[in-house]
């Protein structure tokens, strides 16, 4: 199966599902319009809408104490 194929949503709503990429273009997860806000909210929001840097996504190391 290709990434373009057509088939239910894996959360079982029975929906036809589509893929969600973030603002690279790469491949997040697989949704429908049941679940795709839920899975969404897993991710950083500035990746989704735009492409981003690592400058957008590094995260600052605090040292143990």
């Amino acid at each position: 199966m290709g990434i373009n194929d057509s088939r239910p949503c894996p959360c079982g709503s029975g929906k036809l599902s589509w893929w969600e990429f973030d603002g690279r273009g790469i491949p997040l997860t697989r949704v429908c319009e049941v679940c795709r806000e839920q899975k969404l909210a897993k991710y950083r929001p500035e990746i989704l809408n735009r492409y981003y840097t690592q400058a957008d996504v590094d995260e600052r190391i605090e040292e143990d104490e």
